[in-house]
């Protein structure tokens, strides 16, 4: 008895030591399916890559499809690939009847197909190794076409500058009647490198050509570039009071000027134009960074309903701003001057100092926003004078000085204060 029951011990120690067979080691039969779906990066929508799906018996199937079917496929091993566009890394998740089996950070997966299997591959590609590629000439407002790997193709007007994925990079320049040939400029990008493809032109026709007279017009007028795009604000002249503060908020992107119903800037920035309690809830987001599309709630403000500032009043709102805590304040009023001192300061989260009203005679200590008007002219923000004229509204050209002061008061030296990269 004690020896029938060692042996059989023994016999069950050795089974359990015995090495358990995968899944797909198993015997598979029957018929399936494996689709696909390829997801470009979010900085370009068209570049995916080159797939193979390698059946069982090495038979190869290829394609560049975003979204593919195989249906009734016979049961066995399947190894499905991509090639990389440049500049990539993919991630590719295994989903067998809706459910995730496996996610892996490499441009190839292994399948094991059984009956009734249906697989959803979707691979995401992710730009890792990119740089910056900027377009220059001398005089500036050229037009030209950039080139660059995955096909990739950008139209636009120096001085301009586009984030992109390592390779070989080319601008082609629009020639300029009556003056010599432009060449191509090309260089090789990096990850996380500069390139700067640069013409200069000399031509004694230049002057009489749109880029010659467009160059006159910028000595003359302020000129930023906007989007990629050279604009100059005819109605800000370089000798004007506020022309270096309009400069300083179109090129950051807080107040960016008037554009047509296309979105094309129509080179009028407005200065002696009052700014609007609207106009004040977007300039307070951009200049603070505050991104307006996380907040979920519906605005309260009726008047704000399917505006085109609907989603700024809405933030300013749940945020407790003081001027948005009346839910029936009209957007299309102008700002008053008290307001805006209030705003800005609220926006930025300025530590404000407490009102003694000694700084202008017009402003009490018990006034609604005397505490950030004496902050803001301890600060330097506004100038000091015998009154503030808390109520009188604020045009343009005011606003643009109050926010390149509290640019340089308040914001961090950085890239987007000195001015934002053009996309």
């Amino acid at each position: 008895m004690k020896q029938f029951f060692s042996l059989t011990v023994l016999t069950g120690l050795m089974l359990a030591l015995l090495p358990t067979p995968p899944l797909y080691a198993q015997e598979l039969e029957g018929i399936g399916s494996i689709s696909f779906q390829q997801i470009a990066p979010e900085e370009d929508p068209d570049v995916i890559g080159t797939w193979t799906l390698v059946r069982p018996g090495n038979i190869r199937t290829e394609g560049d499809e975003k979204n593919f079917n195989f249906e009734e496929l016979e049961a066995g091993m399947y190894t499905f690939s991509t090639v990389l566009p440049q500049g990539t890394s993919a991630v590719i998740e295994l989903l067998l009847n809706g459910q995730l089996v496996e996610s892996v950070e490499r441009p190839q997966i292994s399948i094991p197909l059984d009956g009734l299997d249906r697989y959803l591959i979707k691979i995401t590609y992710t730009y890792s190794r990119t740089g910056l590629v900027a377009v220059n000439s001398s005089p500036g407002g050229l037009t030209f076409t950039l080139k660059g790997p995955n096909e990739t193709v950008h139209v636009g007007q120096t001085p301009a500058s586009f984030t992109g994925p390592e390779g070989q990079w080319t601008a082609y320049f629009e020639q300029i009647e009556g003056c010599p040939k432009i060449p191509a400029q090309s260089d090789k990008l990096v990850k996380d490198s500069r390139i700067t493809l640069s013409v200069s032109i000399i031509c004694d026709n230049l002057k009489d050509s749109d880029i010659g007279k467009q160059q006159e017009k910028s000595l003359e007028f302020v000129t930023v570039t906007v989007d990629g795009r050279n604009v100059i604000f005819e109605d800000v002249h370089t000798e004007d009071w506020f022309a270096p503060y309009v400069y300083t908020v179109a090129k950051t992107g807080i107040i960016s000027g008037y554009k047509d119903e296309s979105g094309n800037p129509k080179g009028i920035f407005g200065p002696s134009e009052n700014v609007t309690i609207a106009q004040l809830s977007k300039i307070a987001h951009e200049l603070s960074g505050l991104d307006e599309t996380k907040i979920r709630v519906p605005v309260i403000n009726t008047k704000a309903k399917n505006t085109w500032f609907e989603q700024y009043f809405a933030s300013a709102e749940q945020l407790w701003w003081e001027v948005w805590r009346d839910r029936r304040i009209n957007p299309a009023r102008p700002a008053k001057r008290d307001e805006v001192i209030a705003t800005i300061l609220r926006a930025l989260n300025v530590r404000r100092v407490w009102a003694e009203g000694k700084t202008f005679s017009d402003v009490k200590p018990t006034d609604k926003y005397a505490s950030a008007i004496e902050t803001a002219a301890a600060d330097g923000l506004i100038d000091i004078g015998e009154k503030f004229r808390s109520d009188d509204p604020i045009n343009r050209a005011e606003m643009a000085k109050i926010i390149a002061r509290a640019i340089d008061l308040y914001i961090e030296d950085t890239s987007e204060s000195r001015g934002k990269v053009s996309q």
